[in-house]
């Protein structure tokens, strides 16, 4: 897991939006989504869970949310 692949998670989760957090990250929507998919596989876990053009997160990918912030904040301090 790279610290690329948790910030793309943050921004998706924030922006409740693939494509808005690929826009803030300047990666194509694709490109986030396969990210997303790498890191779920790499985790073996769900964190998101798709339907349709919505999405929300599961509750790993609440917990996985809560201490990438953390992670995060502490690697750009």
């Amino acid at each position: 897991m790279l610290l690329r692949q948790m910030k793309y998670f943050l921004a998706v989760a924030d922006c409740k939006s693939f494509s808005e957090a690929a826009e803030q990250c300047y990666i194509s929507q694709s490109a986030i989504s396969q990210q997303m998919k790498v890191l779920e596989d790499e985790l073996g876990a769900e964190l998101i869970k798709r339907s349709n053009r919505r999405f929300q997160l599961t509750d790993i990918g609440e917990y996985f949310y809560s201490r990438s912030k953390e992670i995060v904040k502490e690697t750009e301090a």
